[in-house]
C-alpha cells in the first residue's frame, strides 16, 4: 500500500510540475515583454497578453480536469465533466503538439516541428508521456537557452516512437560537473514517464552547442513492472 500510494505522489508530481512550471514559464516571457513594450510597440503588448490570456486558460484546464479526477476517480463513476459541469478535454496527445508549438514560438523561441514514417493512433499513455516529455524540453529552453531555436522530430517506426527535441542554445548551457543528468524535477519526470511505458530517454548537451533530449517508446508499450 506504502507503494502505491508513493508511486500515485509521483505520478500527480509529474502532471503538476510539467502543467504548471510550461505554461508559467510562457507567462512569464510574454507578461515581460508585454511590460517592456507597452508603451513602444501597443499591438505586440496586447499580442503578450493575448498569448497569457490563452495559455492561462489552457494551463487552469489542465489543473481543473486533474482536481476533478484526484477528487473523485473512474471508481466513484466520475463523468467527463469538472467539478461545474463544464466538459473537459481529454488529456493532450501527439495531436496537440502543434498547439505547444505554436505557444513556444509565440514565447520567443522558433520551434520546427517535423513528422517522419506513418503517423498513427497510439495508446493514450504513450502519446501523453510524449507529449510532456517535449513539454518539459522546450520549456526548458524557454527557460534556460534562449536566445534559441529548437527542432521538434517525431518519427514512427514500426515498432517504436521516437521522439527528439535539439535546440542550438547557449553553449554553457549544461548541468554543473557535480549535478548528476538525472538531477532537477523536469528530467527525473522524463526519466520516469518513459520508464513507465518500457522506453528510455537520452538527455545531454550536445557537440557542436545547445541541447538535445531524445525519447523512446515501443509502440507496444507496457507498464513498467507488468
Amino acid at each position: 500500500m506504502r507503494r502505491a500510494v508513493a508511486e500515485e505522489q509521483r505520478r500527480i508530481a509529474r502532471e503538476l510540475h510539467d502543467v504548471v512550471a510550461h505554461h508559467m514559464s510562457v507567462i512569464n516571457v510574454q507578461g515581460g515583454l508585454a511590460s517592456y513594450v507597452f508603451d513602444s510597440e501597443p499591438e505586440t503588448a496586447r499580442a503578450a497578453l493575448r498569448t497569457i490570456n490563452e495559455t492561462s486558460q489552457e494551463g487552469l484546464g489542465e489543473l481543473r480536469r486533474m482536481l476533478t479526477l484526484l477528487r473523485t476517480g473512474p471508481e466513484d463513476g466520475a463523468r467527463p465533466e469538472d467539478a461545474e459541469g463544464a466538459p473537459y478535454a481529454p488529456m493532450p496527445g501527439l495531436s496537440r503538439l502543434g498547439e505547444m508549438v505554436e505557444r513556444v514560438r509565440a514565447a520567443g523561441v522558433p520551434v520546427h516541428l517535423r513528422t517522419e514514417g506513418n503517423p498513427r493512433s497510439l495508446a493514450s499513455g504513450v502519446e501523453l508521456c510524449a507529449y510532456r516529455v517535449v513539454q518539459e524540453a522546450l520549456t526548458n529552453v524557454i527557460k534556460h537557452a534562449r536566445p534559441a531555436e529548437a527542432v521538434v522530430v517525431v518519427a514512427y517506426g514500426a515498432e517504436e516512437l521516437t521522439v527528439t527535441v535539439t535546440d542550438d542554445g547557449r553553449p554553457e548551457r549544461s548541468l554543473p560537473a557535480n549535478v548528476p543528468p538525472s538531477a532537477g524535477h523536469g528530467l527525473i519526470g522524463m526519466r520516469e514517464r518513459a520508464r513507465l511505458y518500457g522506453g528510455t530517454v537520452d538527455v545531454g548537451p550536445r557537440a557542436d552547442g545547445g541541447f538535445r533530449v531524445c525519447l523512446t517508446l515501443p509502440t507496444a508499450a507496457r507498464t513498467a513492472g507488468k
